[in-house]
């Protein structure tokens, strides 16, 4: 859902693109020890560079923070978009797909899911990330096509797209956050709840 154009302008470094490199140890540590531990001095030890090498890429802890919001939402783009192509089966499966991917993407970076969409970093993710260019094809923005695609078939009944869009994402977003913060019964039949609340929103959008 949101743009990586920043990542794109990155320096080399005497062992490769170091850039790329501490934002994969962001993430690697991010999942592990959780982001509290992560700071640019963290990083140039595990890596072993200087701090002027690590400064060249990020300012502050919160530009290094900035970054990993948009990294991360770059692989949670690549992990729902492909599941949105029309070449993926019927409007029905391709929704059904895209909720289960989501689903999945959370519980495998649980830490790095609470970054991007938990309330801790909203300010910095509100100003680095936006849904509003029209040039980004983001997973929200097929999300919505999707379900026009499915009006101008005769299959769902939508008045409002962008709404039913946030809907369906309130609905998903509240069974990964509830797996995440260890509701045993969620943890044992999320695929079962996710299936059941599937087939209660289809029947409600269903024509």
């Amino acid at each position: 859902m949101k743009s990586n154009k920043d990542l794109k302008k990155t320096s080399k470094y005497h062992h490769g693109n170091l850039k790329e490199e501490m934002l994969q140890l962001s993430l690697e540590t991010i999942s592990k020890e959780g982001i509290e531990v992560l700071t640019l001095k963290f990083l140039g030890d595990k890596l072993g560079t200087s701090r002027s090498a690590i400064y060249r890429h990020f300012s502050s802890k919160q530009d290094l923070i900035q970054n990993v919001i948009v990294y991360g939402f770059t692989l949670f783009e690549e992990a729902l978009i492909p599941t949105l192509n029309r070449d993926n089966g019927t409007v029905l499966e391709r929704l059904y797909s895209m909720g289960s991917s989501y689903i999945n993407f959370a519980i495998k970076n649980q830490n790095l899911y609470r970054v991007l969409f938990g309330e801790k970093y909203q300010d910095i993710r509100e100003n680095t990330c936006t849904i509003d260019d029209e040039n980004i094809e983001d997973s929200f923005k097929l999300l919505i096509k999707l379900l026009e695609e499915g009006k101008e078939k005769d299959i769902l009944k939508i008045e409002n797209s962008f709404l039913q869009a946030q809907t369906i994402h309130a609905l998903i977003h509240g069974i990964a956050i509830l797996y995440i913060d260890g509701h045993i019964n969620i943890k044992k039949n999320i695929e079962e709840l996710y299936k059941i609340s599937f087939d209660s929103l289809i029947n409600g959008i269903k024509k």
